[in-house]
């Protein structure tokens, strides 16, 4: 594959954290395994290669507007990455560098979270400003657009998932990679300064989401309960607050000072080494998506306390291969320290089993999961959709209860209609066919009783995790229901048909199951394609897929083998047909174009 990596930073030019760090590994690895990767970032011009990597740094034009600054740089990311000609690629949400090619391309982009904009303002109490806000719209428009969203903890994707709007489960979770060898090489070599006996080290960034203001509150109980403790902080301080919030950790540790040393920055191979020989290590973050710094100490077998913070807790089990605190409290922070310098038999223990555990994050085990995310997505970007994704897949493309959806306003009106009709009629048995993961059985389950029935197994787990238990769940194929002539009072089959490779079949064998004076409802999308002009988001706004959706009767290319859109005199054509009396016919969509017709009809 040719690859591309978007990132804001790459080392080593420039401050580098866990985004940077995470692009260079990622794209040594992917080298390693025989791709071609070239890495769009950040700098003074220069193109080159390094490791195997082709390496394109940019030179940000400065412009009097922020938002247009943001912009123009969005647009230079992309056309950088468009010259490397990518099957796929990948980008951190932080900044939105791939919001340009996600939003104005038909290239796959894959979303990798690290710690949003949003997040990171809230934590650090960043002031709001126009550019600031401009890239919290394009950090949560990138996500959506992307062809697959992954995250490295489970806490970062749910929260973001939830916040953004995103379907749940919708985020795929895989570790970040960490180059163990690499660690425990620059581990080996001599530090740049003489250390402490017993140093206690902290590192990551000198800011308030790192806790630094919580650390500075423990050091002195700490330090004054072990005379031979002194702590190292490493780490870049980006002078928050105009350096108040440094001003403020100094005077906290004022009666321990001189045992407090800031060292700033270092290198890798100095950081390392200095983390080595750490006594413990300790990590007071009040948020970490992940937490790259925890898994470097546990690789070399250093002793971790760090807080119970978003993703260090998946990646520290509590009391076995570190210790966690609470987020935020100084004193239950102080109290852990104090407690784990005194049992050096704890610290061996807990470091070995750190040491394993950091395994589990290697490079090798977790690029192979990576790799196989891309050629899933390549696979579905290439290929026309099969019968089988109604069986394993599909439900990464339907999104109805999705806000970014361009339909979602319509899933909703549709699902409300059903709703609302059944909401007021005496208890009966209604049938829920293609019925997914219960977006309608759910509801309808507070006044009747109701089977909901599905091809998808992966639509019905979800089905039954979502529904109340009295609904009954059955796997079935449309085509052929498990169902006894006339079993149901009422058969729905909303987000169907259109699905099926028969119109005439399909609605006759949901007549089959209903009995006589019960109700048929069911919708179709409307082959005259002329709602596909009202919703450009459908078809990415790119003008050539336009017009081949609408050649297709509103179809997008990659579905035209399995999905059919009707003409409502094919729809009425095959309900007169069965015999069903039509009742009603119900648009949805532009008033000059439906994009849905809901079709009420009962049987005689």
């Amino acid at each position: 594959m040719r690859i591309v990596l978007a990132t804001p930073e790459y080392p080593p030019t420039g401050p580098t954290g866990g985004v940077g760090t995470n692009a260079a590994t990622t794209a040594r690895a992917l080298v390693a395994r025989g791709h071609e990767v070239c890495v769009v970032t950040r700098g003074d011009g220069r193109a080159y290669t390094d490791q195997g990597v082709q390496v394109v740094r940019l030179r940000r034009r400065w412009v009097p507007s922020p938002t247009l600054e943001r912009l123009l740089a969005n647009r230079m990311t992309g056309a950088a990455a468009r010259r490397f000609r990518p099957d796929i690629v990948q980008a951190v949400e932080y900044e939105a560098e791939a919001w340009w090619l996600a939003r104005w391309t038909s290239i796959p982009v894959v979303t990798r979270l690290a710690t949003p904009t949003y997040i990171l303002e809230e934590l650090n109490g960043w002031r709001d400003n126009e550019r600031r806000r401009l890239v919290r719209r394009l950090e949560r428009d990138q996500a959506h657009r992307s062809a697959a969203v992954l995250a490295p903890t489970f806490a970062i994707a749910e929260r973001v998932a939830a916040d953004w709007g995103l379907e749940k489960g919708s985020v795929d979770v895989i570790r970040n990679p960490v180059d163990i060898e690499a660690v425990r090489k620059a581990g080996a070599s001599e530090p740049s300064r003489p250390l402490p006996k017993r140093p206690l080290v902290f590192i990551g960034r000198l800011e308030r989401r790192k806790g630094i203001e919580e650390l500075g509150a423990a050091l002195p109980d700490v330090l004054e309960a072990h005379p031979d403790v002194e702590a190292i902080l490493i780490g870049r301080d980006p002078s928050e607050e105009e350096g108040a919030l440094m001003e403020r950790f100094w005077t906290a540790v004022g009666s321990v000072r001189e045992r407090v040393h800031v060292v700033g920055e270092l290198g890798f191979e100095d950081a390392m080494a200095t983390v080595a020989r750490a006594e413990l290590v300790v990590l007071p973050s009040l948020w970490e998506s992940f937490g790259y710094v925890a898994v470097e100490a546990m690789a070399l077998g250093r002793p971790v306390v760090a807080t119970r913070a978003g993703g260090l807790a998946d990646t520290i089990e509590d009391e076995e291969t570190g210790w966690l605190v609470t987020p935020g409290r100084s004193d239950e922070l102080a109290a852990a320290l104090k407690a784990r310098l005194r049992d050096p038999a704890g610290l061996r223990r807990v470091g070995e089993a750190a040491r394993r555990r950091a395994e589990d994050f290697g490079v090798d085990v977790v690029i192979d999961e990576v790799v196989a995310l891309y050629e899933r997505v390549l696979e579905h970007d290439r290929a026309s959709f099969k019968p089988s994704i109604y069986k394993q897949g599909y439900r990464r493309y339907f999104k109805a209860d999705d806000r970014a959806d361009p339909f979602h306003r319509l899933y909703q009106a549709k699902r409300d209609a059903v709703v609302t009709h059944f909401a007021g009629l005496q208890r009966m048995r209604v049938l829920d066919v293609g019925g997914g993961y219960g977006r309608l059985a759910a509801p309808l389950a507070q006044w009747h009783d109701v089977t909901l029935c599905d091809l998808s197994p992966e639509m019905l787990d979800e089905a039954r995790r979502r529904c109340p238990a009295d609904v009954r769940i059955v796997a079935a194929d449309a085509r052929e229901l498990p169902f006894a002539d006339g079993e149901f009072d009422a058969v729905i089959a909303v987000d169907l048909v259109v699905h099926l490779p028969n119109l005439r079949d399909g609605i006759g064998e949901l007549a089959r199951v209903v009995r006589p004076g019960g109700e048929v409802i069911f919708d179709t999308t409307n082959a005259a394609p002329w709602w596909v002009l009202a919703y450009p988001a459908y078809v990415n706004w790119r003008p050539r897929r336009l017009l081949a959706t609408m050649r297709a009767q509103g179809v997008l290319p990659e579905w035209r083998e399995i999905v059919r859109h009707q003409r409502a005199d094919e729809v009425r054509a095959a309900i007169a047909s069965f015999d069903l009396r039509l009742r009603e016919s119900q648009a949805f969509g532009p008033r000059w174009a439906a994009k849905w017709h809901l079709w009420w009809t009962s049987k005689p």
